[in-house]
């Protein structure tokens, strides 16, 4: 898969942010928790292009992702719900996703 790509957070439905694309008031939003099909859990960084951290999400097509600080505020939930895919790919957007960290988040 080439280009930037990105899923919704089943926690707060806004996407993975990446370095290029987070900044500011929505830095949060590159630390992400995927939870892959096989129920193998991945946390760090998202760079924008599937990997987390630099390891490449196994099947990335059918992934559920959650912010790390959703993810707590969930209270860490380890079921495999699929994300759905960001329309914006998580870089073409404007300021709808510049919000702070949710309450209770890391």
């Amino acid at each position: 898969m080439m280009g930037f790509f990105s899923f919704n957070c089943n926690g707060c439905q806004h996407p993975m942010l990446s370095k290029f694309a987070a900044w500011g008031i929505n830095n949060w939003m590159r630390q992400v928790v995927v939870i892959e099909k096989d129920g193998t859990i991945r946390e760090g960084e998202y760079d924008g292009y599937g990997r987390v951290d630099g390891v490449e999400v196994s099947n990335v097509m059918e992934v559920c992702c959650y912010h790390a600080a959703c993810w707590e505020k969930a209270g860490k939930p380890t079921e495999y719900l699929p994300s759905l895919n960001a329309p914006d790919q998580g870089y073409f957007f404007g300021d709808e996703h510049n919000m702070p960290k949710p309450e209770g988040g890391a």
